[in-house]
């Protein structure tokens, strides 16, 4: 892979990450116009791109590793992950405490571990005559 290839991916997925941690901290970093806000966002909206931005990160940093997916299953299951991480701390920091967010996030807890099945059932199948 080239140099400035590495280089660009790279600096894309430290501007991802760092625009998908900064809301824990109470920044709303915003991408598309270089600046940090201090504007209200609603939470649904916050979680939902730094669950995105978090995923695009981590995928990123996975292509420059040359580790890719194993099953077509993990994309969906890291989004999951990162949106139970960012939905229930955002909450929490943010004091919301209304039931239907809450089964919503745990609706996806559901989701995330069928997809946690299916990928290990994947992988398995990938790897069962490899030896």
């Amino acid at each position: 892979m080239k140099t400035g290839t590495r280089l660009f991916v790279g600096g894309l997925a430290l501007a991802l990450a760092a625009t998908a941690f900064a809301p824990l901290f109470g920044v709303n970093a915003l991408i598309y116009n270089m600046s940090l806000a201090d504007e209200p966002v609603a939470t649904n909206f916050l979680v939902i791109r730094s669950a995105t931005f978090a995923t695009l990160a981590f995928f990123s940093v996975n292509f420059l590793r040359r580790k890719r997916p194993l099953s077509s299953v993990a994309p969906m299951l890291v989004f999951c992950n990162f949106t139970v991480l960012f939905g229930s701390v955002l909450m929490i920091q943010r004091s919301e405490y209304d039931v239907i967010p809450w089964l919503a996030l745990a609706m996806i807890v559901g989701v995330a571990y069928f997809l946690f099945r299916e990928n290990r059932a994947e992988n398995s199948v990938i790897f069962r005559d490899g030896w």
